[in-house]
């Protein structure tokens, strides 16, 4: 029995493995500059639907291109209407001005509607649409009249659908970018609202004793899918104005088209043509409404009924009349004590 215990005693050890220890959670990166004491209540994001205008844009321009195309390779139409289309598009002067004309024009009753897709990115980029055919065309040009001409690698054809497919997968794309550009929060403190895209930043606080009330509006796709616009609204004015962006597109144009006494007829005619091209492009209505900036509110957010509640529970906590009712509980709190 001895012998056994000493052999036992002698017997080499296992070796424990080495306990590893988990890496330790690293706190959340603070991407709304936080300050002292302030924490984060809620955070949200756009939608994925929130700029479905700007998606059913870039299907437009695809089914355009499409068409064009279409009527161009339909086989001896028998409508007068397509007949009329087919040997116009087919013509070099067709295929300088009618897709562009077409596309101008749903560019400008894009840019009157003073809709989400109105702004001037899309703007501009309609505009570019438009004119890159011409601009393939006035290349070749051109191009015919130089021998070494520098720019002749470039094509003479513009394909219009497979044109179209790259112009509805960069417009949604770029869509997609601009939707995850904006992040909000609700804090202790306040409401933040912050925006990053491409290399502009920019970030804005509202305190909840400056909220003079919450707006909520839902659409019919919001309404069904369940996102919906959070505006909150204040005394300065943020959140409520007018959605008109004007003539700003006309008035940079106003010296180059203004007339000079040494113009000529031609020029004073192509000044006339590009000041009215340049007035009916930036012409808006005027909608007076709540202002639905994406930079200034919760647009298009998932639940935002319970987002709405949550800023409403917290601006009461911080109003003057809740602080009133409380001075005056602790008074009746006081008077009653002192009468016992």
């Amino acid at each position: 029995m001895s012998d056994e215990l000493s052999d036992a005693a002698n017997a080499p050890k296992e070796e424990s493995a080495p306990v590893v220890e988990a890496p330790a959670e690293k706190p959340e990166k603070n991407n709304f500059d936080l300050i002292s004491g302030e924490d984060v209540v809620m955070k949200s994001k756009p939608s994925v639907f929130a700029f479905f205008s700007m998606h059913v844009l870039a299907v437009v321009v695809f089914l355009v291109h499409f068409a064009f195309n279409a009527i161009d390779m339909m086989d001896d139409p028998e409508n007068g209407i397509l007949v009329l289309l087919k040997d116009f598009i087919a013509s070099d002067l067709g295929r300088a001005i009618g897709f562009p004309i077409l596309m101008l024009f749903i560019a400008w009753i894009n840019r009157w509607m003073n809709i989400s897709t109105s702004g001037r990115w899309f703007t501009t980029a309609m505009i570019f649409i438009a004119a890159l055919p011409f601009l393939l065309g006035l290349n070749s040009i051109i191009g015919g009249t130089m021998d070494d001409y520098p720019l002749a690698f470039i094509p003479e054809n513009y394909p219009y659908e497979i044109m179209g497919v790259i112009w509805m997968v960069v417009l949604i794309g770029f869509t997609i970018y601009y939707t995850n550009s904006f992040t909000y929060a609700v804090t202790t403190d306040g409401l933040i609202f912050r925006r990053s895209f491409m290399l502009n930043k920019n970030q804005r606080r509202i305190l909840y004793d400056n909220i003079v009330e919450v707006n909520m509006s839902q659409g019919p796709i919001g309404t069904i899918i369940g996102f919906g616009t959070v505006t909150p609204m204040t005394s300065s004015g943020i959140g409520v104005g007018e959605e008109s962006v004007g003539m700003s597109l006309g008035a940079s144009t106003a010296n180059m088209t203004a007339p000079d006494t040494s113009d000529s007829t031609q020029e004073k005619v192509a000044k006339g043509f590009f000041k009215m091209l340049f007035g009916l492009m930036s012409a808006q209505r005027t909608i007076r409404t709540i202002r639905a900036d994406p930079a200034n509110c919760f647009f298009n957010v998932r639940k935002p009924l319970d987002l709405k509640m949550e800023i409403n529970e917290r601006h009461k906590d911080r109003s003057q009349s809740n602080q009133l009712t409380e001075m005056k509980d602790l008074l009746a709190q006081s008077l009653a004590a002192k009468e016992e």
